[in-house]
């Protein structure tokens, strides 16, 4: 099989009525997300055979891309969701996301999918319809067979959120550094900090509305209103003294998954927002790596 593309690929996904509660538009019986190129990405960042992903969204038929990585299909692929206001290629140009993060997807032949999904919204209705028609595309295409989500920030939030809505396409999740999603905006646009009150202006404007104006989206997407979904392995870590997640709010998904096997909390003491992004975590067992 060819991963270079010549003509445009029709992925075909059902319209459910799932689909239909997470905001999506109703299409009739199915709708298509459209791989428009899938081409060789250039520059000394990029690993040998990282494909650069071009589409057009089933939902909207707005146009966003995503980075892959082939590894060993049979190992898990990888999913990584980047931070606010950055993109599909941090993993591969913030030097120390770089080192840490690339160099151990690399070292233990993960494949690596990096999604763009419509910048910072948060796993807003658009993003959660191309992710999960890019995760089709992956396990069609390149053979991958299970997903483990990787994200720090707000990619920890959108890791989340997508785990919630859609826990059958998760095997796994790495959350670095994240409270519930209400929460996480609430005390954003509170906050006197223009980047956060920037950062809740963005995701209200990619869900069409606030909190108070779309209850019903950013609920189907909080963790501590469904922690029954959460079945698959999930790690989150914090630090302590983070001051733009709250990590309060933090300890509050602690103490709900309090007791379940599938679930490793870990607080950085004395750690700053960037602390969680630090824990060595093993990509296999999703088991943090003792010292």
């Amino acid at each position: 099989m060819g991963r270079v593309l010549k003509h445009e690929i029709l992925i075909v996904i059902l319209t459910t009525i799932g689909g239909l509660l997470l905001g999506a538009p109703s299409r009739g019986a199915e709708s298509r997300m459209i791989v428009t190129s899938t081409v060789p990405e250039r520059g000394s960042e990029y690993p040998t055979g990282t494909l650069r992903m071009t589409y057009t969204s089933a939902f909207d038929a707005a146009e966003d891309w995503a980075l892959f990585l082939p590894g060993d299909p049979r190992k898990n692929t990888i999913v990584y969701l980047h931070g606010s206001f950055s993109y599909a290629d941090q993993i591969f140009t913030r030097n120390d996301v770089r080192a840490f993060w690339l160099t151990r997807i690399q070292a233990g032949r993960h494949p690596l999918l990096s999604v763009n999904l419509r910048g910072t919204s948060y796993m807003s209705p658009a993003a959660t319809a191309d992710l999960t028609d890019l995760l089709g595309y992956c396990r069609n295409e390149f053979g991958c067979q299970r997903f483990v989500l990787l994200g720090g920030s707000g990619g920890a939030s959108s890791a989340m959120a997508y785990a919630v809505l859609h826990p059958d396409n998760v095997h796994g999740v790495i959350a670095l550094g994240m409270c519930d999603i209400m929460a996480r905006l609430d005390f954003a646009r509170k906050s006197d900090n223009p980047l956060l009150q920037k950062l809740a202006q963005t995701v209200f404007a990619a869900y069409g509305g606030t909190l108070e104006e779309k209850p019903e989206l950013y609920q189907a997407r909080s963790v501590l209103a469904h922690v029954d979904r959460l079945t698959m392995p999930v790690v989150l870590t914090i630090g302590e003294n983070d001051s733009l997640i709250p990590v309060a709010e933090a300890r509050k998904i602690a103490a709900a998954m309090k007791g379940r096997t599938n679930f490793v909390y870990h607080e950085i003491p004395q750690g700053n927002h960037d602390a969680a992004l630090w824990v060595d975590i093993d990509l296999d067992t999703l088991q943090i790596h003792k010292r």
